[in-house]
């Protein structure tokens, strides 16, 4: 099993991967040049930041066709807690996901050698990770529990939930 923010944060670190790799590629080929408008690439990220935010909050919500949290609520508890849940994966033990920075790669070097500003494209995808996360972050505190993916291997779309393990103190003893 995998919990839900890890995965996000594990595509957000390959897709980032993706992006500089791309960049470098584009530099090395075309040469590291600076835009000739910045004032109007400056305006496009606002654009495109401002865009993710509102995308983000409006995930946040119940809404039946765009927010995550219905799907957050129809997660199926599992038995045991934290560290005892089987198989499970964490971002400090595997924190890249080589087959997402490499389907990003193939996808986006041909197509920024093509047209440079394409190398810019895979941030789009890895904010909306970054923001779903930090959706999955926020619910799982205020509820006090994990969400988790791939309980079952051949839907690993399906999301459960555990409650939290107890935090320790600094000497390893169980909170008072």
């Amino acid at each position: 099993m995998d919990r839900l923010v890890h995965h996000e944060l594990r595509a957000v670190v390959s897709v980032l991967a993706a992006t500089a790799l791309a960049l470098t590629t584009v530099g090395l080929v075309r040469g590291f040049a600076a835009p000739s408008e910045p004032g109007r690439l400056g305006l496009h990220a606002a654009g495109v930041l401002a865009f993710l935010l509102l995308w983000t909050l409006l995930k946040a919500t119940r809404l039946k066709w765009v927010g995550e949290v219905r799907d957050f609520e129809k997660a199926i508890p599992v038995e045991g807690t934290g560290p005892a849940l089987p198989a499970e994966r964490f971002l400090r033990d595997q924190p890249f996901s080589p087959r997402l920075f490499v389907l990003y790669l193939l996808f986006t070097v041909p197509l920024s050698l093509w047209e440079p500003w394409a190398a810019v494209l895979p941030l789009w995808s890895a904010l909306d990770w970054l923001g779903q996360a930090a959706i999955a972050a926020r619910w799982e505190r205020r509820h006090g529990v994990l969400l988790w993916r791939g309980r079952v291997g051949s839907r690993p779309w399906e999301l459960s939930v555990s409650r939290r393990p107890p935090t320790r103190t600094a000497t390893g003893a169980q909170p008072a």
